[in-house]
């Protein structure tokens, strides 16, 4: 049977956000859940189950939140809500200590020096490594997304066959100058048929009159 325990998990905090570092090396099949108000973990690493659970003492913002693992540990940036208010007080709501909570004092500062220590301990904090908690399950998203990219492949060649169809019409709409040319010959020659039938109509009638007249 997998055993089950707790992980160490350090935390820091700025006006803004707050840092957590859970101390375990090579975790594997992470699952996260985070809400406004509370954080769920579990991974695997060496035949051992690391899982915890922690109600905030104030709330975040899951939307500008982000997390990695980065091998030797697994970090969590997370937005504080109420950017104007003072450091918060303790991690947790409750105001029993857990633990395996511990203060990480490599990024601790006191509120008063946030403007001059700010960066302190967070030198390796590249955020451009981590990733939201929408994107939580990375290798799923990216396969829908790149199913999303095909249908819009699709679109485009669809839109291509609207542009067609919007040619034919035009075609079926405007004949070209040959068609045009061959309409007026058609005319003149419908007229020059038509010009000598009205003569021999004239020579017709002169014909009867004079046959009128010798009676």
């Amino acid at each position: 049977m997998q055993k089950t325990i707790a992980p160490i998990v350090k935390w820091a905090q700025r006006k803004d956000n707050v840092f957590l570092t859970v101390e375990v090396r090579d975790l594997k099949d992470e699952k996260v859940d985070l809400t406004s108000s509370s954080l769920k973990f579990s991974a695997n690493a060496e035949g051992v189950n690391y899982v915890f659970e922690i109600n905030f003492f104030s709330e975040v913002v899951v939307e500008e939140s982000k997390w990695t693992n980065y091998g030797l540990n697994v970090r969590f940036i997370l937005s504080k809500k109420d950017k104007a208010a003072s450091y918060w007080t303790r991690l947790i709501k409750e105001t029993h200590k857990l633990q395996y909570l511990q203060v990480d004092w490599t990024k601790y500062i006191d509120e008063d020096d946030e403007a001059e220590e700010g960066g302190k301990g967070l030198d390796d904090w590249d955020s451009n490594r981590f990733q939201n908690f929408d994107q939580g399950h990375g290798h799923d998203h990216g396969h829908d997304h790149g199913h999303g990219h095909g249908h819009g492949h699709d679109h485009d060649h669809d839109h291509d066959h609207g542009h067609h169809h919007e040619n034919d019409d035009e075609d079926e709409e405007e004949p070209n100058e040959g068609n045009i040319d061959d309409l007026e010959k058609e005319e003149e020659v419908q007229q020059k048929e038509q010009a000598p039938q009205e003569g021999d109509q004239q020579k017709q009638d002169i014909q009867q009159e004079q046959q009128e007249e010798n009676k």
